[in-house]
């Protein structure tokens, strides 16, 4: 039997809820001002009412795999806010407020789980909603969003909030455009097709690119700003738990302030190699070779494919001839410059002396060098 729960947060009773399930029973419905549907064991939501007074916050659980057309015509009148819960990915039928029901939707909130087909076949159910939608994650193929995003009506959208993946060029009316970026390591590559800024409004994600190679062998790494799409970029998670970031979406970079001057400069030196797409990448490409991010350390690799929205990392062979790893550290000073120190530690378990670019050395001098597998500076 299906049935309608009110909140936890709404402080119904037990008794209470066992008065709506008797109604129900009787064919009745019962009042409520916000409430969580349960399947009872079934998982296809066909219609919502209430007595007297419509509903105004709906969560549907993860269990819920489908929703019918009308599904919400009764409960319409005050519905303004709707939640798909974590992990869930019920697919829409079309005219979900049927054909008597008015949209008074705020608020869209479609969790971490949902496909992009179900989340646009939502949002293109409901019509136009009238405040802020988000998404946190999705599953399935983002070049489905690039082809049917004009299927949704944004006009009195507010604000969107949506993978950072999923963003790329598409229009959204007037809303303010958020990209999300989630982030399960402490540092992860990443590249889009969007330019984001990163304003700075409480989030412990920070944005780097590598921009050059000093002589002593350690690659330089700088904070930036914009997130210019196409662009690979490092993303460290700092003092956070927050599993992601949220940055609006821009123009691309011009010169219009110092920071875009900047950051612009930095993109023009970047040594991480973004990719939109899966590709397949070589050990090597003309004079650079290529590392590749794993557990927070960039391994020379031998070959292979790089997930789409990753980066790798092309540093001149010349520069790191033996280099077998690159560690990070992030270790801030005053000017924002942080650093990411290599490892050119070939046969680590051998014995020798060796120059940074890997070649071996009798007798050394001032500099810094390579000692059975660790690094020495003779001054």
């Amino acid at each position: 039997m299906l049935f309608i729960e009110k909140a936890v947060k709404c402080g119904m009773s037990r008794a209470a809820l066992l008065s709506i399930v008797l109604l129900l029973a009787m064919g009745g419905y019962a009042q409520s001002d916000c409430f969580t549907y349960e399947d009872g064991g079934k998982t296809i939501i066909n219609g919502l009412t209430s007595m007297g007074e419509a509903a105004d916050k709906l969560t549907i659980p993860s269990t819920v795999t489908a929703v019918r057309s009308g599904a919400f015509q009764y409960a319409s009148s005050e519905l303004t806010s709707l939640t798909v819960e974590n992990e869930g990915n019920p697919a829409f039928e079309s005219g979900l407020f049927g054909t008597t029901g008015t949209n008074t939707l705020t608020s869209i909130d479609m969790g971490n789980g949902m496909s992009v087909t179900n989340m646009i076949a939502l949002l293109t159910s409901v019509g136009t909603p009238k405040g802020t939608i988000v998404a946190s994650g999705f599953s399935g193929n983002k070049d489905i969003a690039n082809e049917t995003w004009s299927a949704v009506t944004w006009t009195n959208v507010s604000s969107v909030t949506l993978p950072a993946e999923l963003v790329g060029s598409q229009e959204f009316g007037s809303a303010d455009v958020y990209g999300r970026f989630n982030i399960n390591k402490e540092i992860i590559s990443f590249c889009t097709s969007a330019t984001f800024l990163d304003d700075d409004q409480g989030s412990n994600q920070l944005f780097y690119v590598a921009d050059g190679i000093e002589d002593d062998g350690r690659l330089h790494i700088q904070r930036v700003k914009y997130i210019a799409a196409g662009q690979g970029v490092l993303i460290h998670r700092s003092g956070s738990s927050s599993g992601y970031a949220d940055v609006q979406r821009t123009g691309d970079i011009d010169d219009d302030n110092s920071q875009a001057k900047t950051d612009k400069a930095l993109y023009n030196k970047n040594m991480l190699v973004g990719v939109t797409e899966a590709t397949s990448i070589d050990a090597t490409a003309g004079d650079y070779t290529n590392f590749v991010l794993k557990d927070g350390v960039f391994h020379r690799t031998t070959g292979g494919t790089i997930k789409a929205n990753r980066a790798y990392l092309q540093i001149p062979t010349n520069k790191l001839a033996r280099a077998e790893r690159v560690t990070i550290s992030f270790d801030n000073n005053e000017a924002g410059i942080n650093i990411l120190t290599s490892a050119p530690t070939q046969r680590e378990e051998g014995s020798g002396c060796y120059d940074l670019q890997g070649r071996k050395v009798t007798q050394p001098t001032k500099g810094i060098y390579i000692m059975n597998g660790k690094k020495h500076v003779i001054k």
